[in-house]
């Protein structure tokens, strides 16, 4: 056991982010360092929603892409969205190939590979910079 060394998965650390896309353009990135729950979406949703589809330009026909992770479909949650958001897609939860936001995942994590990063604020920043 003396020549084993701890490896941790996936790097070891995480980054809750939040962001709006179109087309190939995204903005509006939102990080968080706190567990996600209904309470911590629905803030996130009030300080960014509408406010991203308007920097893009789309405020008016963009559609929310939702799992059905329950912290997003709960009824506050939900309310806010109907209110706010003139469409909604819903993809079946744990299904990445069928949720547009799980491909830039990829691609991003592909892009944040290629760097050294050893903290959140250089994870931040890569993500910020892609």
């Amino acid at each position: 056991m003396k020549n084993l060394r701890p490896t941790v998965k996936y790097g070891g650390g995480n980054q809750l982010v939040w962001g709006c896309m179109a087309n190939s353009v995204a903005r509006n990135l939102d990080f968080t360092d706190v567990t996600m729950n209904k309470y911590v979406y629905l803030d996130i949703l009030k300080l960014n929603l509408k406010q991203s589809a308007s920097n893009l330009g789309i405020s008016r026909h963009f559609k929310l892409c939702l799992d059905n992770d329950s912290k997003l479909t709960a009824d506050i949650c939900t309310l806010c969205v109907l209110y706010h958001c003139p469409g909604v897609i819903k993809t079946p939860t744990q299904s990445p190939d069928l949720n547009p936001i799980e491909h830039v995942w990829v691609y991003l994590q592909q892009k944040i590979n290629e760097h050294n990063i050893s903290n959140k604020q250089e994870l931040r920043k890569h993500l910020i910079e892609e």
